[in-house]
């Protein structure tokens, strides 16, 4: 009985150290950088997702001539930088790109606030449109259920429930300026751009478990946006022409 007593303070035993493992957010992660892709549309790249293993969508922005109103595409690619198509969205879509195996979701400013947009990919049209709170989200990914986005202006994490169809929880973020986000099976990333870091979300409240070191990843200042490929994630920063991709440990 005594040992059993020590055991439990001393906090001895596989399951609960990984438990604390898993929710610490001063665990330190490796990040290394192994290929890349060339982003073919030009302008400012707002969103990419990766529909298949050798389709990549894109969403680009370009700033209007002396702060004249500029124009969106949506553009599909192939990992040799091959145009597949190419759409523009002005006026509708802005910021952000997920897919969730049959649709494509991202952000814009139509009607005078914030919306989530859904697309049917086939047609390139939208599906259907609903409000966001917050000032600014931009950040979008799946994650086999729930449409999470993070906006930039709040610093908070927000899922959607496409099953209802409303926004069913809202948390605070690790950091407070945060842009990119993406699902890898197991955990949300999310890039943040005042602190220029990547951390990891984990666990069903999404809670910080890890941040990706300084030396291997810092933007501090710069939109990264973020996408999984089912395997590795890639990101690209806001300026970038190129999505590398990158295994994390």
């Amino acid at each position: 009985m005594r040992w059993c007593l020590l055991l439990l303070l001393l906090g001895v035993g596989a399951g609960p150290a990984l438990a604390t493992d898993e929710g610490n957010p001063a665990t330190v992660l490796a990040l290394a950088r192994l290929d890349s892709v060339a982003i073919a549309a030009s302008g400012r790249v707002t969103g990419v997702a990766w529909l298949a293993t050798d389709t990549l969508a894109v969403l680009v922005v370009a700033d209007g001539a002396a702060g004249g109103a500029g124009s969106a595409r949506l553009v599909l690619q192939d990992r040799r930088g091959r145009v597949l198509r190419s759409e523009n969205v002005t006026g509708v879509l802005d910021r952000g790109l997920a897919w969730d195996g049959r649709s494509l979701w991202s952000i814009g400013d139509a009607g005078g606030g914030a919306r989530l947009f859904r697309l049917e990919p086939a047609l390139m049209s939208v599906a259907a449109s609903y409000p966001t709170p917050g000032h600014r989200p931009g950040g979008v990914c799946h994650d086999g259920r729930f449409v999470w986005l993070v906006d930039r202006d709040s610093g908070r994490l927000e899922r959607f429930d496409p099953s209802v169809l409303e926004i069913t929880r809202s948390t605070a973020a690790p950091a407070f300026s945060p842009v990119g986000l993406a699902w890898d099976g197991r955990h949300l990333w999310l890039a943040d751009a005042g602190t220029g870091r990547l951390y990891r979300l984990s666990g069903s409240r999404r809670a910080w478990s890890g941040t990706v070191a300084a030396e291997h990843f810092h933007f501090r200042g710069r939109a990264v946006h973020l996408t999984h490929d089912g395997q590795d994630l890639w990101f690209v920063p806001e300026d970038g022409r190129w999505l590398v991709r990158a295994r994390i440990s």
